[in-house]
């Protein structure tokens, strides 16, 4: 890991100083691709935090999905991208800036997983909260290290100095009774009560694709074929859902690891961020079905809802 002197010197020259990636680079004799890593670092560990306070552009469109979806917050985030940050990336950096409003002190928060709520927890401002709790509501997604990138409530836990907890087991197990079994053990039990007792949730949806639960190897690609004919519009806390915003009937869905979705309903604020073409479906049929009290999204995905 970079030491946070070098990070803090780079960060300076340039968000500070304005000096050129090039020309930071000439002056510490390093290549000016690692500059630009050094920066997206800097941004990743806190070292530089970034606000753009401009204000809502979509005052009209967040007043409409309020009332349509009998919100209690609503907050639509820009929807251009770049070639370094993807949609879900952005929806994250903006969510946290409304995220960090419904923070306070004797709290319990309780999180989703992927690319999005990695970036909302990477993004909150530090802040030193008392006697806070952060829980997931899924089982682990880590196998391997390069998965740790999906991992939000440990950082999450870290910005705001509050104690984490684990969920011990995979989010998909091999079995249904490799799920029974872990559910059964104390530690698991502890968990799960504690994010069904929690003041907030931070939840996310996936597309039909569901390109991160893919990618964590925990399914087979004849498992995803099989559950693809059956047409589901997404998945929700790892659980996949068809278009009357039921569980469709397939044993993977007997394999989770995790909070069952419909028992999130007594958790006072659940926010949905999410955002994307291939999400819209499933965020509406849960959004009509009173799933969350909040949405962020990006401007695209909210005028399509």
């Amino acid at each position: 890991m970079t030491s946070i002197g070098l990070l803090a010197r780079v960060a300076h020259q340039y968000f500070v100083l304005g000096e050129t990636q090039q020309a930071i680079a000439e002056r510490l004799q390093i290549n000016r691709t690692k500059i630009h890593r050094l920066l997206a670092e800097a941004k990743e560990r806190g070292i530089v935090s970034i606000r753009i306070n401009a204000g809502s552009q979509a005052l009209e469109m967040e007043e409409q999905l309020r009332r349509k979806y009998r919100l209690d917050i609503c907050s639509i985030t820009p929807d251009d991208t770049g070639s370094e940050l993807g949609l879900s990336e952005v929806i994250g950096i903006y969510a946290a800036q409304t995220v960090e409003t419904l923070l306070r002190d004797d709290m319990t928060v309780a999180m989703a997983w992927g690319r999005t709520m990695r970036w909302l927890a990477s993004n909150i401002e530090p802040v030193a909260l008392r006697n806070v709790t952060v829980v997931p509501l899924l089982g682990s997604l880590s196998r391997r290290s390069s998965i740790d990138k999906y991992d939000a409530a440990a950082v999450f836990a870290q910005r705001t100095q509050a104690e984490s907890y684990y969920l011990p087991g995979p989010i998909i197990c091999d079995s249904r009774e490799s799920r029974e079994t872990i559910l059964q053990q104390p530690s698991a039990r502890e968990v799960i009560q504690k994010a069904l007792n929690a003041d907030l949730a931070l939840m996310s949806v996936g597309g039909t694709t569901s390109s991160t639960l893919r990618s964590v190897g925990y399914m087979t690609d004849e498992e995803f074929d099989d559950i693809l004919r059956l047409k589901p519009i997404g998945n929700f806390l790892g659980y996949f859902f068809d278009r009357n915003a039921e569980l469709v009937d397939h044993p993977v869905n007997e394999r989770i690891v995790g909070v069952y979705p419909l028992d999130t309903l007594n958790i006072p604020k659940r926010i949905l961020v999410s955002g994307g073409k291939n999400k819209v479906g499933i965020m509406a049929k849960l959004l009509e079905k009173g799933f969350f009290t909040g949405l962020i999204t990006d401007q695209e995905t909210g005028s399509s809802l």
